[in-house]
């Protein structure tokens, strides 16, 4: 008797055994022991309805998914970054899991129904039973397009920069700190994200959605070069991605590409104008060293740049 004394709780729903614990777990308003209740891995909501007999097939599918876990040999896994998502393949018992230690379920490749890798809303891969299809992009072309605007840009920094220590040559007397402004540009980018997108024939998994920032111009020198450079790591990391998947769900399915009307492939138009946007950036700097020769004048160089820049 006394304070501490407390009502003796039911026994656990599922079990019959003791239920510990000041907020023990519930199933249908009724308790459930910590052991029966194990590590839930559902879709935020999935529970919240559940009944007694529906958690009970739940820890049927619980144990035989520990049984996959198990038998898992990872022949390949591929991940975003250090923090970022991961994904393990098993390519040989066609299993998937979307942790590096196996912490989340694992999914059998017969459960995949389709997947789609996305640059924001277009499609860039995706696979179903069919095949796997490559879309054609039309990201380098117009990341090709911005480069006039970029060596505009470039320009206008250079002459500023160039204001700048004219201005310091005239008040060399003046030993005051001066503030050096960094002239930046915000680029609006192609596209955002990569948007990957896999759908389940599966009881407790219907969809699974994760992204991945796309690459980004630098602030104080964009490059064009730079940003296709990283857009290609990018694309092959997807794409090693897209076989992964169309290895343990569609083994042995066909492979074609889609090119939609007026996009370049990145092996042929895109690549020559690349090339043109390369030369051009190589004649600007020529142009500018004979300026800073003395062999050209401003003006005439100024003349150069915007018939080499269509402006």
């Amino acid at each position: 008797m006394g304070l501490f004394n407390r009502k003796e709780r039911p026994p656990c729903a599922i079990c019959g055994g003791q239920v510990k614990g000041i907020f023990p777990w519930k199933i249908e308003g009724q308790m459930v022991c910590d052991t029966c209740y194990g590590v839930v891995d559902l879709p935020k909501g999935f529970m919240d309805n559940m009944t007694i007999e529906e958690f009970k097939e739940y820890m049927a599918y619980r144990e035989e998914n520990n049984q996959l876990k198990k038998k898992f040999q990872m022949t390949r896994q591929i991940d975003f970054g250090w923090f970022d998502d991961k994904f393990l393949f098993d390519a040989e018992n066609r299993l998937l899991c979307m942790d590096k230690n196996l912490n989340k379920p694992v999914y059998e490749g017969r459960q995949i129904t389709s997947f789609e890798i996305r640059e924001d809303q277009k499609p860039l891969f995706s696979g179903t039973a069919e095949g796997l299809v490559r879309h054609v992009s039309d990201v380098p072309q117009r990341v090709i397009a911005m480069e006039p605007q970029i060596a505009q840009f470039k320009m206008q920094a250079e002459m500023r920069r160039e204001m700048e220590r004219m201005i310091e040559e005239r008040l060399e007397d003046d030993k005051k700190p001066r503030y050096h402004s960094d002239p930046t540009i915000d680029l609006p980018e192609p596209f955002k994200k990569f948007m990957i997108e896999i759908h389940f024939d599966h009881p407790y998994q219907s969809v699974y959605t994760v992204d991945k920032k796309g690459p980004e111009f630098s602030y104080s020198n964009p490059d064009v070069n730079d940003y296709l450079n990283q857009y290609n790591s990018d694309v092959q990391l997807m794409e090693e991605l897209a076989r992964a998947l169309m290895e343990v769900a569609f083994p042995g399915a066909p492979e074609r590409t889609v090119n939609p009307a007026g996009v370049a492939d990145v092996g042929s138009g895109v690549a020559k104008a690349f090339g043109k946007v390369s030369d051009m950036a190589t004649e600007l700097e020529r142009l500018k060293g004979l300026v800073d020769k003395g062999i050209l004048t401003e003006e005439e160089f100024t003349v150069k740049k915007r018939q080499l820049l269509g402006i």
